[in-house]
């Protein structure tokens, strides 16, 4: 293959191309598409090749700096570093990357043309190596900053604008008179920045650069640009004494992006360079200062192909086809912006029959998925007829188009992999329609609140709720009397709590989901609370089936919505436990079964269970109760004692059951974190289970509760299985004085109001 691609790549006999010794069609399936392939081999070379022209060409110290601008990810920087490259930044993210990255401060520049006293402090404090100043105001910024530092003055260069115009497109003209950027030396601004500079105590002037554009050819247009700046360098000296120690006539090297284009050697670019650079230094009489070149595209855009898939076809008889791929002006803005021309290969798909391909050639538009009529990355090129899931390669990507992409259309950014020797690595994943939300803070603090057997639990989504309310927060909404009210706060769907296993249902990722006591304290697990949420996700349709999986602190459950409207669900509440090491119970390890405790002078016997959350069983069915002893007075007084008993260090839920037959429990519940309740999943679960495991019950167990019953099955494997009912009850918005850190008046009601709506 051609200069355009990257080393090594290759076309096979079924017009698979290999990248990197990876097949393209097998990287586009397993990381999808768009999708954008870095060569490593390439980029390494390319670096190579820059430090050994400049060995050989330049008599005198000199450096290769990697121009971020062009793209930056933190692998990147890694291998540039490895390489024993500068790097040039242009704002604080890229610093950040850079330093994150592993280069040492110290050979970074910074470049910008607009930064802010609070950039220029975060570089000053990072110790980068070089700062070039673009305009007064910069100056003026960095003088008051360093004013204090003393005989430890910061090394600068002063970028200049040296009247030259590259011979490339408008946009990226940087060089000449009518620009934006540096001190123009023709109008006199270069000399009055130098001498303001070499006045400022904390500062001291090392260096001159320029850049006077991208993606040229001509090597005798960057040449004149640093006879210039040297010219510049002599006059100085002559007049104010000014020595020129370092010059950095930037990059903008181009590359070829079709195959008419030349090529463009690096070779050929810095001898051209360094020959005029030692030309205008001995016209002068001036010593040769260390040569920084910053080039950004030469080092990158060959390294990279861009993968698409394609889709649909549009043909106009007698004007044009359109050929539309699953990427565009989001991910590679350059032929928009500034007409750039790229050229692209059919990959087949493999998939299909090579076959009973037509190899027809034809002229096509290759057009992207975005709503602009300018979305068009190459105009009328001549491929293989192209169908429907075909995969499209353009080459020289590895410049300008992660740089500047953008969620237009809010389309998450594409992935980017490196490969070697066959061996891909992700250096950065695709992004998420999660990710596009990130950013985004809800107008209103919306709630839905649902009822499942007398527990009422709130549901807050991320979408609404970017972060879990504090703990006073939840105190306020759950007050009965100034706020919602309600059993809890469930919080999700969020990041699972752990990785999907085996048994979540198609292998689908569980929806994560966080619970909160009204007292603010976190719990691990509830069975209402569970199948209200199931019910939340069910009504707002997130769920793929009728079957999905929730992931808690307590562990991994699994929904199963039992009609249509989702009134009935089922859990699968995963294992009961007796261990007193998962529960947690104090003491040795054993089996807490009907063990004897003394509470308020009374002596009791405990069994202890957990199924995510710790558990207190007490049978009301022995010689310790009266036969008419009330199970909504024992939990509300020995529920708190038993609580907060040494024997569980973590506190415990409570529950005084009577069985009324082999199949049939009655139940009375003191909740950690809650008090007294109507009704409980987990602790129906942990009741059920006990009466089986001391024999008073045998599965399946109806459990009846203040708020109504709750079906347990329970398997030979402690595995449990609970059914209820679930409605809504309410939804609306919760007010700031709710939702905030404000602090509840006291005696009075809440700033602002709870807007409480029925469910239509």
């Amino acid at each position: 293959m051609d200069k355009l691609w990257p080393i090594g790549a290759r076309m096979d006999e079924d017009e698979e191309l290999w990248l990197g010794g990876c097949a393209a069609s097998e990287l586009a399936e397993r990381f999808g598409t768009p999708l954008y392939v870095f060569d490593e081999a390439t980029l390494r070379q390319r670096s190579q090749a820059y430090q050994a022209a400049l060995k050989r060409r330049y008599p005198a110290s000199a450096q290769t700096a990697y121009a971020a601008k062009a793209y930056l990810c933190l692998a990147l920087a890694q291998l540039f570093a490895e390489e024993g490259l500068d790097i040039d930044v242009v704002s604080a993210g890229e610093l950040h990357v850079a330093l994150r990255g592993g280069f040492p401060a110290a050979r970074v520049h910074f470049h910008g043309n607009n930064r802010s006293a609070g950039e220029l402090a975060q570089a000053l404090e990072a110790g980068v190596g070089r700062i070039a100043v673009d305009n007064f105001h910069e100056l003026e910024l960095l003088a008051a900053l360093t004013a204090s530092r003393g005989s430890d003055r910061l090394p600068i260069w002063l970028r200049l604008a040296p009247g030259v115009q590259a011979h490339t497109h408008a946009h990226i003209q940087t060089g000449q008179v009518d620009t934006k950027f540096g001190f123009t030396i023709a109008g006199g601004d270069a000399e009055r920045a130098l001498l303001r500079a070499m006045s400022a105590p904390g500062i001291e002037v090392v260096g001159v650069h320029a850049h006077i554009g991208s993606q040229i050819y001509q090597a005798e247009t960057l040449a004149t640009a640093a006879s210039r700046l040297i010219e510049f360098a002599a006059q100085m000296r002559s007049r104010h004494g000014f020595i020129l120690a370092e010059l950095s006539p930037g990059g903008g090297w181009g590359v070829p992006m079709v195959e008419g284009d030349p090529a463009a050697p690096i070779e050929s670019f810095v001898a051209t360079l360094a020959q005029a650079v030692v030309a205008a230094c001995r016209a002068a009489g001036l010593e040769l200062p260390h040569l920084a070149l910053e080039p950004g595209r030469s080092l990158v855009a060959q390294a990279a192909v861009a993968l698409y898939r394609v889709g649909a076809r549009k043909e106009i008889p007698g004007v044009r086809t359109y050929v539309s791929v699953d990427g565009g002006m989001a991910d590679n803005i350059r032929p928009a912006l500034y007409e750039a021309k790229y050229t692209a290969r059919r990959v087949v798909n493999r998939k299909s029959q090579i076959a009973e391909r037509k190899s027809d050639h034809e002229r096509v538009t290759i057009a992207g998925r975005f709503c602009e009529s300018g979305d068009i990355l190459i105009r009328d090129i001549v491929l293989p007829r192209l169908e429907p899931g075909d995969l499209l390669a353009i080459p020289m990507a590895g410049a300008y188009t992660l740089a500047m992409a953008s969620n237009y259309n809010l389309a998450p950014r594409p992935a980017v992999v490196l490969v070697r020797d066959g061996q891909p690595r992700l250096m950065q994943r695709r992004e998420t329609l999660e990710d596009l939300l990130a950013r985004d803070l809800p107008r209103g603090r919306r709630f839905h609140k649902y009822q499942a057997l007398g527990n009422d639990y709130i549901v807050l989504d991320p979408a609404d709720w970017p972060l879990p309310p504090s703990p006073a927060a939840i105190r306020r909404i759950c007050d009965r009397r100034y706020g919602v009210g309600a059993d809890g706060i469930l919080w999700g769907p969020c990041e699972p709590a752990e990785a999907a296993t085996p048994a979540v249902p198609q292998g689908a990722r569980p929806f994560g989901l966080r619970l909160f006591n009204p007292d603010g304290s976190e719990f691990e697990k509830s069975g209402n609370g569970l199948r209200i949420f199931a019910r939340y996700l069910w009504d707002r349709r997130r769920p793929p089936g009728r079957q999905f999986a929730i992931s808690t602190a307590g562990g991994l459950v699994v929904a199963h919505v039992l009609d249509e409207d989702g009134s009935r669900i089922s859990m699968e509440m995963g294992r009961l436990s007796f261990d007193s090491r998962a529960i947690p119970v104090a003491g040795p390890p054993r089996e807490v079964i009907e063990e004897r405790i003394t509470v308020a002078s009374r002596e009791l016997r405990i069994t202890a269970a957990t199924i995510g959350n710790p558990h207190c069983v007490v049978f009301v069915d022995d010689e310790t109760f009266e036969v008419s002893q009330d199970l909504e007075g024992l939990a509300k007084n020995l529920g708190p004692l038993l609580e907060r008993q040494p024997l569980f260090p973590n506190r415990t839920n409570v529950q005084f059951v009577r069985p009324l037959d082999r199949h049939t429990l009655r139940m009375a519940i003191w909740e950690r974190g809650a008090g007294y309740t109507l009704a409980s999943g987990t602790s129906a679960c942990a009741a059920a289970g006990t009466a089986i495991r001391t024999g008073r019950c045998a599965s399946p167990v109806t459990v009846q509760m203040p708020g109504g019953a709750l079906h347990v099955e329970v398997a030979g494997d402690w595995s449990v299985r609970l059914t209820g009912a679930v409605e809504p009850v309410c939804r609306g918005e919760v007010s700031e004085g709710l939702a905030g850190e404000c602090p509840m008046p006291a005696g009075g009601r809440s700033p602002g109001s709870c807007n409480r709506s029925p469910r239509s």
